[in-house]
């Protein structure tokens, strides 16, 4: 009888070591799925939200902007970002894939499609495109922390072609990835017209990050569309540009304006004098009640 108990014990002990190995294959299992890069880039994608608001405008010289005027667009676009956070209206986040297949799906249109052959039949010279430079600025860290809530990225695309007067209908899709993660949307332009090689329309964007982006360093990328065509005719990110890389971003919710506090030291000096001092007090206010009451 021993004999047997001992045997079901020991069975009880050989099931619970196997389970105890099951839990730990899991666990170790877990943990390396969850520091991988995929699980990492998921994580800051769903946490990311894509309140931004933001003003787009050809520079030429036509069209000169002063700083002063500058300074006001980004106070108004502070304002906007403002409503857009009281109001929660966070946008759907939608990566640079899902982008690229819309416009491939838009571009498939009977209208796009005749737009094109339009296009074709008007310009028969061959012709490319490519981005000549791309900046950026930043603007406002009400905090001090070295992330800015605001910034604007400029870029130069040109036509390079044999022939000078080409003229193409173009617009571009701006993407932020943050820290090394996946390219989010978060501005497409009006479409414009792109002159040749000329150096006078440069594009710009400037944007405030409303809310949900994390204290961070993004990096910027910009496809330029050729209108009525599927695909991205040029690119320009962190990759070819040091002026699109780490970007000290923040949205405005963590930008919060900095207050400092002033704290005034009343110094209390101690020692003979001090006791004396209140001693004389003390005896000064009995004289002067005893005087009352006589």
């Amino acid at each position: 009888m021993n004999m047997k108990h001992n045997t079901a014990k020991t069975a009880n002990v050989s099931i619970l070591n196997t389970q105890v190995k099951w839990g730990l294959s899991l666990c170790v299992a877990s943990a390396l799925w969850l520091s991988s890069p995929a699980v990492h880039g998921a994580e800051r994608l769903s946490e990311q939200a894509l309140g931004t608001y933001s003003q787009a405008r050809v520079i030429n010289l036509q069209t000169p902007e002063y700083e002063a005027d500058k300074l006001a667009r980004v106070d108004a676009l502070h304002e906007q970002a403002k409503l857009l956070s009281s109001a929660d209206n966070v946008t759907k986040k939608v990566t640079r894939e899902q982008v690229m297949a819309k416009n491939q799906k838009v571009a498939a249109t009977a209208a796009n499609q005749q737009q094109r052959a339009l296009a074709l039949q008007n310009q028969v010279v061959y012709y490319d495109f490519s981005f000549y430079a791309a900046d950026s600025r930043l603007y406002d860290d009400y905090d001090y922390d070295g992330f800015y809530q605001t910034f604007s990225v400029t870029f130069d695309a040109d036509i390079n072609s044999s022939s000078g007067d080409i003229q193409a209908d173009v617009f571009a899709e701006l993407y932020l990835s943050q820290d090394g993660g996946p390219w989010i949307h978060y501005y497409s332009t009006d479409v414009f017209t792109l002159n040749a090689d000329a150096s006078n329309d440069d594009y710009e964007v400037l944007t405030t990050l409303a809310n949900g982006y994390q204290t961070d360093h993004y990096d910027v990328l910009i496809d330029l569309y050729e209108l009525g065509y599927a695909d991205p005719v040029a690119t320009i990110s962190s990759d070819e540009s040091n002026a699109l890389y780490a970007l000290p971003l923040e949205s405005s919710d963590r930008d919060l304006v900095y207050v400092e506090e002033v704290y005034i030291e009343t110094e209390h000096s101690g020692g003979a004098l001090s006791w004396l001092s209140v001693g004389l007090l003390a005896g000064f206010a009995r004289l002067r009640q005893r005087s009352i009451n006589k």
